[in-house]
């Protein structure tokens, strides 16, 4: 049985003489989510102040709160829907 010639290794990164210096970029400062100047106005309105540490607990709630009532008002009523009648015990 014959052994197959070994493939030379390819060399990942150049020797350190020759290697050029990588200026890196600064980080982008971070768009602001959609709904922050939305909740940052209802706060001032309602004179509440928020932490920043709480802005993405607080956007998760608003977010989950607009889902939940794109639930209600996307099922359709027809036009001559009444109010279930109340019940008293």
């Amino acid at each position: 049985m014959t052994r197959r010639p070994q493939k030379p290794k390819p060399r990942s990164m150049p020797a350190r003489k020759t290697r050029k210096a990588v200026k890196r970029a600064k980080p982008a400062k971070q768009a602001p989510e959609p709904l922050d100047e939305f909740i940052i106005a209802s706060a001032r309105t309602l004179g509440l102040t928020i932490d920043t540490a709480w802005m993405p607990e607080v956007r998760s709630n608003l977010e989950a709160t607009l889902r939940h009532g794109n639930l209600v008002t996307a099922f359709a009523l027809p036009d001559d829907a009444e109010p279930a009648p109340i019940f008293k015990a």
